[in-house]
Order: C-alpha cells, then sequence, then structure tokens
C-alpha cells in the first residue's frame, strides 16, 4: 500500500558476470529474479529502519522494472551506482556524478580532470571503493532524491552507514552548517577495502546548492 508517508527505496539488481571486474553485471528489465550483495542488503537494512524509526512507511522495489510514475510526489532513496538505471537517469543535475560505465568512476563536471576510481591493478577485494551520497529536489518527478550509490557494492553500504550515523551526520554538519536541513547536498566518500569487507568512510568533497 502506498500512502502520503511511503519512502521508495529502490534498488539495483545484478546477476553474475564472472568476466567482469566485480564478478556481476547489473540485471536488465528482462531478469525476473535479480540477486542483491550481503553489502547491499545491509544497506537496505539500515536506510528502511531509520525511515521507519522516523515514522515513514517503506516500499521497497528492484529499480530495473520500477516505472517513472512510481517515483512521482514522494521521497525516493536510490541505492546502487551503476547497478541502478534510475541513479543513472537522475544524476544530470549533479555536479558530482557517475561515468559512463565503460569509464566506471565518478567525475567532477566543473573540473573534468578530476575523477575517482577503482584501481583494477588491485583485486576488486582489495581496491578501494568510492561512492556519492546526493539529496536534491528532482523536477523529472517532482521528488526528494536520496542517492546512495558506489561504484561498487561496498561504496554502497558505506553511503547507507553514512547517512544513518549520527557520528558521520555531525562531521558533514560541521562542513555545511544549516544546509544540511534544507539545501541539495551532495558529498564524494572514499572507502577501505579490505578482503572484500567495507571500511569507514570519509569525505573527500562537497558541494551544496
Amino acid at each position: 500500500m502506498r500512502g502520503p508517508g511511503t519512502t521508495l527505496i529502490c534498488s539495483g539488481g545484478v546477476v553474475f558476470e564472472p568476466r567482469n571486474f566485480s564478478g556481476v553485471q547489473t540485471a536488465g528489465k528482462d531478469i525476473e529474479y535479480p540477486f542483491v550483495s550481503m553489502q547491499i542488503a545491509a544497506a537496505i537494512g539500515k536506510v528502511s529502519g531509520l525511515l521507519e524509526r522516523g515514522g515513514a512507511t517503506v516500499q521497497m522495489q528492484s529499480c530495473a522494472p520500477t516505472p517513472l510514475n512510481e517515483m512521482r510526489e514522494r521521497p525516493v532513496v536510490l541505492l546502487g551506482g551503476y547497478n541502478n538505471e534510475w541513479t543513472l537517469r537522475l544524476q544530470n543535475a549533479l555536479r558530482y556524478q557517475f561515468a559512463p560505465e565503460v569509464n566506471a568512476s565518478i567525475i567532477d563536471r566543473e573540473q573534468p580532470q578530476v575523477h575517482w576510481a577503482r584501481d583494477r591493478a588491485l583485486p576488486y577485494s582489495s581496491a578501494d571503493d568510492y561512492a556519492l551520497v546526493a539529496r536534491f529536489r528532482d523536477t523529472t518527478t517532482d521528488s526528494t532524491i536520496v542517492v546512495l550509490a558506489g561504484l561498487g557494492r561496498n561504496g554502497t553500504e558505506a553511503a547507507a552507514q553514512f547517512v544513518t550515523s549520527p557520528h558521520y551526520m555531525e562531521l558533514l554538519k560541521e562542513q555545511v552548517g544549516n544546509a544540511l536541513v534544507d539545501k541539495n547536498i551532495e558529498v564524494v566518500l572514499k572507502i577501505s577495502v579490505i578482503e572484500g569487507k567495507t571500511g569507514a568512510p570519509s569525505i573527500e568533497r562537497v558541494n551544496v546548492w
């Protein structure tokens, strides 16, 4: 049931593809049962728990079959970067955004020479990840969009940890002040990854508008 207090969590889904760097690839609309990693499952749990404690009703859907009208006029949380087509579609207003997948990285549109990418010379389980955290008013959906998206699954897990942790929110507030409450905001995070485990996020860049 969808009510006035409903927030949609829209998660990316994947299927196995051992030839890819990450071992998976994005699940298309023709995949009836995409799967999510343990890291994304942890992110879903953190975010939905925070929303429900705040009194919201949470609706969970996979991104691939979710039409635009399902996202209109209500808060939407997009989990995942390259495995979530809505993250990629709705990022046009952002300064920091995901580059085309062939050049998988987070880029700065105002400084094209600046980008953040996983080190492909290292195994996927040992390469530092990067994530984008954003909250903005989107004109396409006429709703508030929250993006919690890593280049990989560790980044998405860390992004969810970042926004649900009072400690990290206080660190962010020290940088942006009252803008944390009522402005559009985006943050680039760096995340250490050791043997596939997600480390603590650290702030690389912040943009407020």
